[in-house]
């Protein structure tokens, strides 16, 4: 169930003709309920139609008082002050039970709100599960409330002076959030991998492990104090100029000059900036610390842009443009997303096993207690006399430059188009494309290597263990990868006699970018296509006005209140078609074979049919008894079930080594 509702208030006033007034309110709210695959209760993996399960409430606010005045004939002026307020609650359904507890589970369900309602439960591999709540397959980061507030004051001053336009102004900014955060959630994300029952040549089911009792790995989010709340000023300014070179060409230039101030935390101990080289924690006001971890402000994020447009004969143009932009990161590493969500205030309790087939501890044992406020007083101190960082809980890191600035991601893009303009449609074809450079990315960084797999644990392989005696995930915010994207766009729009306009789009391009699951180690094995890109995309959309009513072909002549009646009514429609977004085949038993990384298969063969189609898109792995370097079954199966074994095109890789595939 879905529910929205919004308005919209504006009042002008002309106060003279060289000072014109405005003001405007504006209310959105929208409120979200859906139950999970098992039920309201039980929770479970989401619908296709809503992504989502639990319940949410928001509530966005804006107002903005403006002022415009043309101060000469060739000087204009206009001023905008604006707030905005986001408010969003986020809860899973059956909040203010506790099944885990009830069910004899101790250490979880601590209070009837927070760690209340079913945690999230996931049993991986063949014939596995989800249930309950979860980010990774509710949808629901619950529950989480938040309160974000921004003021903002910006200006801008256009002066005219021969075939020139010159633009230029200022724009602050002040960013106020208080995050109740609830990712991972507070009663637990609990793994359960066929791993621990699975074979010497595999098999295992998660279902298994689950009646065990053996937890896999668990995370949660543990905090005592919800009073902590984080800041940023951001001032932006910017100057272009329009040039008229001639009738037929105009020239648009300038340059944009964005300054964000380091956010900071408001107060003692209400943030942590944990440091990858010392393994300390360095906590706000605490040990020289200040409020914004001693972060420095960077003052080189120019932005340069450049239009072109030509007249080339009385119905054709052709248009370039470049221009760069810069990421101000949502859920990223520049505001909102990290400082208070680390120890003292905020614990992501990880647990992950010394090997894959062990547990963290028993359904009858438990989560361990985690106590944020107290768990680094026990915690040796560091080289600067601040707390090494613990092990078992996930920190959230920053990446900071040398200079101890933050790097920003930013994007460079350009394009060049034709447009024409025949007797009967418009027609135009362009080039667009655009590069990512120090792009967003939330991976774990301290994910062991595959190197030494079946030799050494898990941990052992882990590049922060040695140094730190960290087993948990790293949440980094690296800012360290890039991606790219080209494409080729035709657009043609017709507009026929009697009413009848259609548009025809197609684009035809590619994107590459970055997995994350292997990034820190080895970048190329996560380099490949985006996997939520489409290469060729067609729409085609038509509106057309029936010819009824008032001078129209039918029913032009008939009384006024039939006329009214029939006047204005439309046909409109849509047509899409796409190509298929790209996948990666992978195996059963990559539990047994490695334990980072992706999970491939090696293609020795040609794995095409001769009619791909939703039933049978690529030939996967035959059934059989045996096969080259199978285990012999008395039952048919697919089942790459040793190494090397090869069924079709498909061979599975050696134990330690990922396969070629994708």
């Amino acid at each position: 169930i879905e529910n929205g509702n919004n308005f919209d208030i504006r009042v002008d006033r002309y106060q003279s003709e060289k000072l014109h007034l405005f003001t405007r309110y504006s209310l959105a709210q929208f409120t979200g309920l859906a139950p999970g695959a098992f039920g309201m209760e039980a929770g479970g993996p989401d619908f296709p139609v809503n992504t989502f399960a639990g319940s949410s409430w928001d509530r966005n606010q804006s107002a903005v008082i403006g002022i415009d005045s043309p101060l000469s004939s060739r000087w204009l002026a206009d001023f905008r002050m604006g707030y905005l307020r986001y408010n969003v609650f986020v809860e899973p359904n059956g909040l203010g039970t506790t099944p885990a507890k009830d069910a004899g589970i101790p250490g979880v369900s601590l209070d009837n709100f927070y760690t209340s309602g079913m945690p999230g439960f996931s049993l991986s591999g063949t014939g596995g599960v989800q249930f309950g709540y979860s980010l990774a397959f509710a949808g629901c980061n619950c529950p989480e409330h938040e309160f974000e507030n921004q003021l903002q004051w910006t200006g801008n001053v256009t002066h005219m002076i021969g075939n020139h336009s010159i633009k230029f102004g200022p724009d602050f900014r002040f960013l106020m959030n208080t995050r109740i955060h609830s990712n991972p959630h507070r009663s637990g994300d609990w793994t359960f991998s066929p791993t621990t029952t699975e074979g010497p040549n595999g098999g295992g089911l998660s279902l298994a492990t689950f009646l065990l009792g053996d937890v896999s790995s668990f995370v949660r989010g543990v905090a005592e104090d919800v009073t902590a709340k984080e800041r940023e000023h951001r001032l932006f300014s910017y100057i272009q100029d329009t040039w008229r070179v001639t009738p037929k060409l105009t020239i648009n230039f300038g340059t944009r000059w964005e300054i964000y101030f380091p956010q900071y935390v408001n107060g003692k101990d209400q943030g942590g900036f944990p440091d990858l080289a010392t393994g300390q924690d360095f906590i706000a006001g605490e040990n020289g610390v200040s409020l914004n971890g001693n972060a420095k402000t960077a003052l080189t994020h120019l932005a340069p842009r450049a239009g072109i447009a030509y007249q080339i004969a009385p119905q054709t143009v052709i248009r370039a443009g470049y221009g760069r932009s810069y990421d101000t990161g949502v859920f990223g590493n520049n505001f909102g997303h990290n400082t208070n969500l680390n120890l003292p205030v905020l614990a992501s309790q990880s647990l992950n096993p010394s090997n894959p087939w062990l547990p963290v501890f028993t359904l009858a044992q438990g989560p361990p207690y985690l106590n944020p406020a107290t768990v680094l007083a026990t915690q040796p101190l560091g080289p600067n006399g601040d707390p090494i960082w613990p092990d078992g809980v996930s920190p959230w890191i920053l990446p900071w430059n040398k200079d101890r600035t933050l790097r920003l991601p930013k994007v460079d893009g350009w394009n060049f188009a034709v447009e024409h303009e025949f007797p009967f449609l418009v027609l135009s074809a362009g080039y667009v494309g655009n590069e990512g450079t120090d792009i967003t990315s939330n991976y774990n960084i301290n994910a062991p290597t595959i190197v030494g797999f079946g030799t050494l644990s898990t941990n052992q392989r882990r590049p922060f263990y040695s140094s730190f005696g960290w087993t948990e995930s790293l949440n980094y915010f690296g800012d360290d990868h890039s991606d790219h994207f080209e494409s080729l766009q035709v657009r043609a729009e017709r507009r026929f006699k009697g009413g009848l306009n259609v548009q025809v789009n197609f684009t035809w391009g590619s994107a590459f970018n970055y997995a994350t699951d292997y990034l820190f180690w080895n970048s190329a094995i996560d380099y490949g296509r985006e996997s939520g890109f489409r290469t060729k995309v067609f729409n085609a959309n038509y509106i057309y006005e029936l010819p009824f009513g008032k001078g129209k072909r039918f029913l032009a002549g008939s009384s006024n209140w039939m006329q009214k009646a029939a006047s204005g009514w439309e046909l409109s429609g849509i047509l899409v078609w796409e190509s298929g977004l790209p996948f990666t085949p992978s195996y059963a038993d990559c539990g047994k074979d490695e334990d980072t990384g992706p999970c491939r298969v090696d293609l020795v063969g040609n794995a095409s049919v001769p009619n791909p189609g939703p039933k049978e898109w690529f030939m996967p792995a035959p059934a059989g008894t045996g096969g080259t370097g199978c285990t012999s079954t008395a039952a048919a199966t697919p089942e790459l079930n040793a190494n090397g074994c090869t069924r079709g095109p498909w061979t599975r890789p050696a134990a330690g080594t990922f396969g070629d595939v994708g």
